[in-house]
């Protein structure tokens, strides 16, 4: 079978793309993401425990730990470092890294080491 110009060297199974509406492509890669999007484990009261430990720890006596964060697509972030305050309104912590510092909520921990 012989290909035209307009087929030749292309991926077949996106050649009815070219007909389509910009929304509709937009559309599409949406759910192609939403696919791939992982569901955050849900923690069980001992682990926040052990967690809450870990981070009072880490700011009282200014020893660097990692934490594990979750992220809906892909692999979870680590991020090392000192924790230096408490919010417990907004639920979230100060962690000092480097000679920087970053705001994480609570919610987005799933782990300390």
């Amino acid at each position: 079978m012989k290909e035209n110009k307009l087929t030749e060297g292309s991926n077949m199974m996106w050649e009815a793309s070219r007909m389509m509406l910009p929304e509709h492509k937009e559309l599409m890669n949406h759910f192609q993401k939403e696919r791939h999007r992982k569901t955050k484990p849900e923690l069980a009261e001992e682990e926040i425990n052990v967690i809450s430990e870990q981070l009072s720890q880490s700011m009282m006596e200014q020893t660097e730990i990692t934490l594990e964060l979750f992220t809906d697509f892909g692999e979870n972030t680590l991020k090392t470092g000192i924790v230096t305050k408490f919010d417990t309104q907004l639920r979230q912590i100060k962690l000092k890294h480097e000679d920087d510092y970053e705001w994480i909520k609570f919610i987005d921990i799933v782990g300390v080491s």
